[in-house]
């Protein structure tokens, strides 16, 4: 008798143990492992088991859109971010998710609601303030824009592109200091950030300091950044006919 229930004992313990790892949380922490490994196809066949034992399952749809972006099917990922977040609205990455979408497919406008409902979620996160920032500029909401980019650098002081983004919309002010500030603080934090050396070449070939926008141009060219080497020949050129 004692043998049977053991037996028994351990039967149940097997079934739970199927069971938990036949469950949508567990198909969904497959999913994350594969796409981890760069296995799209399998990390697929994972989240639709997920969302098939759990058709609720937010989570599960908004990782569903990220396979689908990362194959470059935008149309899908769309539709599983928008379910996601419809399934469960505080689900914060899949609203700043559904606004890269829209981003991705020059959307700018309709970006706009997902990343003011991300902001809301998480007033303290940098993240959605720097997508939005990036939204407003594309707007041509430049006031706006650089208010989301401070408040990015504000809460991450190492957000490089918030940084750089600010910094160009100065220089499309011809405010040259403060953007030659913002991509200075850009290369300190990531002395491989090509197009910051370039930006500053830039701004000091505005201001007609041709020696410093050498040295940043062949910075940015050393590290490969495109069109640094044509700035570069040019500025050393005007700087010979000065000299």
């Amino acid at each position: 008798m004692q043998h049977m229930k053991k037996i028994s004992f351990l039967i149940l313990c097997s079934l739970f143990a199927w069971q938990c790892s036949n469950s949508a949380d567990a198909w969904l922490e497959q999913a994350k492992d594969r796409l981890k490994k760069g296995e799209l196809i399998s990390a697929r066949e994972a989240i639709e088991k997920a969302i098939e034992k759990n058709p609720g399952f937010a989570e599960a749809y908004n990782l569903r859109g990220v396979i689908a972006f990362q194959e470059k099917k935008m149309a899908e990922a769309e539709q599983d971010y928008a379910k996601a977040v419809e399934l469960k609205p505080s689900l914060y990455p899949a609203h700043l998710n559904l606004a890269a979408v829209r981003m991705e497919n020059l959307q700018w406008q309709k970006a706009v609601e997902p990343l003011e409902k991300a902001v809301q979620l998480q007033p303290d996160s940098s993240a959605g303030y720097l997508q939005r920032g990036i939204v407003y500029a594309a707007l041509q909401k430049p006031n706006q824009a650089k208010s989301d980019f401070s408040t990015c650098i504000r809460l991450n002081p190492r957000e490089i592109n918030a940084l750089y983004n600010r910094g160009n919309l100065y220089f499309q002010e011809a405010k040259l200091d403060s953007a030659t500030l913002d991509f200075e603080k850009s290369i300190a934090i990531d002395p491989n950030f090509g197009k910051a050396y370039y930006a500053i070449g830039l701004c000091y070939y505005k201001k007609n300091e041709t020696d410093k926008a050498c040295l940043a141009f062949n910075q940015a060219n050393k590290l490969h950044y495109p069109g640094a080497k044509d700035a570069d020949r040019k500025s050393t050129r005007l700087n010979s006919s000065h000299t």
